[in-house]
């Protein structure tokens, strides 16, 4: 017969692994995002215009 108590917490031991990595793989994710937002805000570039037709 099965161990349905090992297979259990196999299963549950797998799943808040799991879990972990998705929060560490979401915090790797808004720090990057962060990071780029304030290179892009930090960057001292003339910002683009977009027209219909070209300036005289």
């Amino acid at each position: 017969m099965a161990d349905y108590k090992k297979l259990y917490y196999k299963m549950f031991n797998a799943a808040t692994d799991a879990e972990k990595l998705i929060s560490q793989a979401a915090c790797i994710m808004r720090t990057a995002q962060q990071e780029s937002e304030e290179t892009y805000m930090d960057a001292d570039e003339t910002p683009l215009r977009l027209t219909d037709k070209p300036e005289e």
